[in-house]
């Protein structure tokens, strides 16, 4: 459904990001320096901390996907080589409605793209099947339970609690902002896996609680897609 219409991606972009980290082979025990001037608002916790921080490259990366931060996010993206390095991957996967247009930024400037990136939901979904297993790895990190696992019986702490494993599992990758909530990933039941891009945009709810209506949209198409292919 709309699956060609183009929509803000938000922080759902970050698999791309991240991805193209593992694709490039880079060394993910590299210390990245990250000074005060690169703290981002928004998602995150680095930004809260005393600057300057050090951490592995691979570290920055399980923070980015896993709560979202948006300042390891631009610090991942400088490491690959930018939005043209990401995009020019994309376009040779075929990808070429995935374009990431700048690093997050809160104060834009005149000129400034209005949204850090915009996609469609069909590439989204040629995006999860290219997805290497150290993406995959870290977005399995996610425990956001707003959107895609909303309705669906999970548990991301069953193995730390000792308790039996629900009957699905999410894989997933968030994005919020006002008027929009998107949710990307794989949902699993048994040995059967489906991916699933989930997009919003012109919400009208303002409200930043999972009872967002974009949020139950997004929670309430999943449920759908489960029982009708799962």
């Amino acid at each position: 459904h709309n699956a060609d219409v183009v929509f803000p991606t938000e922080s759902c972009i970050k698999i791309a990001i991240v991805e193209e980290i593992f694709q490039q082979e880079l060394n993910l025990a590299q210390p990245v320096t990250i000074s005060a001037d690169d703290f981002v608002g928004g998602s995150g916790v680095l930004a809260t901390l005393t600057a300057p921080v050090t951490l592995p490259l691979g570290d920055l990366a399980t923070l980015t996907l896993s709560i979202s931060d948006n300042t390891t996010s631009n610090a991942c993206l400088r490491a690959v080589g930018g939005p043209d390095a990401v995009n020019a991957r994309l376009c040779g996967w075929g990808l070429t409605q995935i374009t990431i247009h700048r690093p997050i930024k809160f104060a834009l400037e005149p000129g400034d793209p209005p949204h850090t990136a915009t996609g469609t939901p069909a590439e989204f979904l040629a995006l999860l099947g290219k997805l290497s297993e150290g993406t995959r790895a870290k977005m399995a990190l996610c425990t956001d339970s707003a959107m895609l696992p909303r309705y669906l019986s999970v548990n991301p702490y069953a193995t730390d609690l000792k308790v039996d494993t629900p009957p699905y599992t999410v894989v997933h990758k968030t994005g919020a902002v006002e008027g929009v909530r998107n949710d990307v990933g794989y949902v699993r039941q048994g040995k059967n896996e489906l991916c699933v891009a989930v997009f919003t945009k012109n919400v009208p709810d303002p409200r930043w609680t999972p009872e967002n209506l974009g949020s139950i949209a997004v929670g309430q198409a999943t449920e759908w897609l489960c029982k009708r292919f799962l």
